[in-house]
């Protein structure tokens, strides 16, 4: 007689429908504590916890600091962004990238948020300036980087707070934001200009600007960064460097939406 195996093909489907029901969840929602979580898939508390540190272990959610909500993770942005209309970001904005490095001196960088920290995807740096090379994938706090403002500023101030639950905020120089109400300041700048700026407060030595790069909706894929020595970054340069940062976005986004249009299928 072959063994009934129909409780254990039914159990495995419930996780699996589990699982997608809570990271479709972060489509409408910014995050999701256990209690929520029980009550979206009708389960006791205990099983949705156990969901809920299976995709925490796998990296497709984090857990806040608070430790009471969850949050999407680096591996769930990864695939949001790598599958955006299967285009592969990188190599579209690579040309542009390499034209804006070659007219202005410095490090060209397109980057992301992962809830407190800012990671770079890619980078381009002109050749001969006379600065160190950094790694191309890297990982910064947000909070002092001008494309980390940027896209904290896409947030609302209470996910600030979820983010950021104590006042006191990470330093990496002295020039640093260093508490909660400064940063949230800042933000509310960065929101009404949509640039943001920094000098000397991710490295003693670096400045840099920042705008938002769109997808072919408008929606947020990350963050375009422009940065080198602080000496290079007084008012008008930083002026001048902020406005030629938004025509390259611009373009990377059109071209985005050129190939969207001429993809087969596509109206």
């Amino acid at each position: 007689m072959q063994p009934q195996r129909g409780g254990s093909d039914r159990s495995t489907l419930s996780s699996v429908t589990n699982a997608l029901l809570l990271l479709a969840h972060f489509e409408k929602h910014d995050s999701v504590s256990v209690s929520e979580a029980a009550k979206l898939l009708n389960v006791a508390p205990s099983s949705a916890h156990r969901s809920l540190s299976t995709l925490k272990d796998m990296g497709f959610i984090r857990q806040q600091e608070s430790g009471r909500r969850y949050e999407a993770g680096h591996r769930l942005l990864d695939i949001a962004l790598g599958a955006l209309a299967q285009i592969d970001l990188r190599e579209i904005a690579r040309p542009y990238l390499e034209d804006l490095s070659n007219t202005i001196p410095g490090q060209i960088w397109l980057i992301k948020l992962d809830a407190t920290r800012a990671y770079s995807f890619d980078m381009h740096m002109t050749s001969g300036i006379a600065l160190a090379k950094p790694d191309i994938i890297s990982s910064r706090p947000a909070h002092t980087l001008a494309a980390g403002k940027l896209l904290l500023s896409r947030l609302s101030n209470s996910q600030i707070d979820r983010l950021y639950p104590g006042e006191e905020l990470e330093v990496s120089t002295e020039r640093s934001i260093s508490r909660k109400v400064e940063l949230l300041r800042e933000l509310d700048l960065i929101r009404k200009y949509d640039y943001a700026v920094q000098i000397r407060e991710n490295l003693p030595e670096s400045g840099a600007v920042a705008v938002p790069l769109l997808g072919a909706t408008d929606e947020l894929l990350g963050a375009l960064a422009v940065s080198g020595p602080a000496e290079d970054y007084d008012p008008a340069s930083r002026r001048e460097r902020i406005l030629l940062a938004r025509e390259t976005a611009d373009a990377i986004t059109r071209d985005i939406r050129d190939r969207l249009r001429h993809r087969p299928g596509t109206v």
